[in-house]
């Protein structure tokens, strides 16, 4: 088993490239069988659901044993919790967003893993993060990852469409285009800004704070306007052809390699350094068509270990999510930035709120690294863990890859220090 001590891999102060976070979610759990590889650390072989990123063995961690412990407490059903607390590690708020019989939950009451990223290395960047989303229904819980703060969930982009014109619609502007729309923007977030100033003083304590979140917010945009629209890296703004339907189920594919591919070239372009997709709801009842799965991926997941239908299909499933996460590995390895790739200076996690969905077991999770993040990350090995990690701890290794010299986040009772990735 490999070692877990240790504070985590410092940035390598040679790479002059930016570094990038991006998050990869699906929902249900896995099939852990199928998806452990075999062998040792260094010499593995993955197994039947990663199969589709043994190209890329060199350039990915599988890192196996880290528990969800924080997403067993609090308010909620085990797909709130492990949704609203997977990028987190912080309990959920009271709410009244229902769950399964008659549990319900409200927001994370926390900062997710990906903002506090971006509060160090997206200072500079157009947009402070940008989040995607691909099969999502309604504003719950269940269908947002990432918070700027305690009931703060930022909500992800479902439109490609609308992603474009967001993201890089200003890049085909002239200079005195630019600069005229900014200065409109501008006067609009002033007003804005100024109408929360004068509220302020009224409000009691709970609403002044979420108030003050907004106006935090409206501050961030004021700030990133400054930056204008100026682009870095190896930026060549996606061509955009809005195909009919794309919402439609059974585009999920065609959807899904879109917004993908928005993503990437965001990041290629240097407009943003922290990104997200999530795929599906936690608890996503759709069916999968384009797999001739026509059950629900939620019922699926709660069938028995006995029923070898039912895992035949989840581990279709997973493995097509596999096929999808080394589509955005491939994307990113194939833009060239300085001797190396864009891959190469990014660390990309896929996640999940459960390990088992029948069980809705939260410990060894499945989760999926790729990408050195500069230097910082050793690849190319399958990462076993001893004992209890928790999964706070990873995302303090994350933290330190990423230059934030802090040895806790989320909840304190279940953080012990750094998962070190180096």
């Amino acid at each position: 088993m490999a070692s877990t001590g240790g504070i985590g891999s410092r940035p390598d102060p040679r790479s002059a490239a930016p570094k990038r976070f991006i998050v990869f979610y699906t929902p249900n759990g896995t099939v852990l069988k199928h998806w452990r590889p075999t062998g040792s650390e260094a010499a593995f072989t993955l197994g039947r659901i990663l199969q589709p990123l043994d190209p890329y063995k060199q350039d990915i961690v599988v890192l196996d044993g880290v528990d969800a412990l924080s997403a067993y407490h609090g308010p909620g059903d085990a797909h709130q919790k492990g949704t609203g607390q997977a990028l987190t590690g912080t309990q959920l708020q009271e709410g009244n967003f229902k769950g399964s019989t008659d549990f319900t939950a409200g927001w994370a009451d926390g900062i997710s893993i990906d903002q506090k990223i971006a509060d160090t290395i997206s200072n500079s960047t157009k947009f402070r993060s940008l989040e995607f989303g691909v099969r999502l229904k309604g504003a719950t819980v269940s269908s947002r990852l990432s918070y700027r703060g305690p009931a703060q969930p930022l909500p992800p982009e479902v439109d490609p469409a609308a992603a474009f014109a967001r993201i890089f619609a200003d890049l085909q502007l002239s200079g005195t285009e630019s600069a005229r729309r900014v200065a409109e923007r501008r006067r609009v977030l002033d007003a804005v800004a100024a109408d929360y100033e004068r509220l302020l003083p009224k409000l009691g304590a709970s609403d002044r704070i979420k108030l003050e979140g907004h106006l935090a917010a409206v501050r961030d945009i004021e700030m990133r306007l400054e930056s204008g629209s100026a682009v870095g890296g190896v930026c060549k703004p996606p061509e955009f052809t809005v195909e009919s339907d794309l919402q439609a189920l059974v585009n999920v594919p065609k959807l899904g390699k879109l917004q993908m591919d928005l993503l990437a070239m965001a990041i290629a372009c240097d407009l943003t350094r922290v990104a997200s997709i999530m795929w599906a709801n936690s608890s996503n009842t759709d069916p999968f068509p384009w797999l001739s799965i026509p059950e629900a991926h939620h019922e699926l997941s709660h069938r028995g270990d006995t029923n070898e239908e039912a895992q035949e299909k989840l581990t279709r499933i997973n493995t097509w999510y596999a096929e999808q996460f080394a589509y955005l590995v491939a994307k990113l390895k194939a833009i060239p930035e300085g001797d190396g790739t864009v891959l190469d200076n990014t660390l990309l996690v896929w996640v999940n709120e459960h390990q088992k969905g029948n069980t809705h077991d939260r410990n060894q999770m499945p989760y999926v690294l790729a990408g050195k993040a500069g230097g910082a990350v050793k690849t190319g090995r399958w990462f076993q863990v001893d004992g209890k990690v928790p999964h706070n701890n990873l995302w303090v290794g994350c933290m330190h890859v990423m230059g934030i010299e802090e040895m806790s986040f989320g909840n304190p009772e279940y953080c012990t220090g750094a998962l070190n990735l180096g």
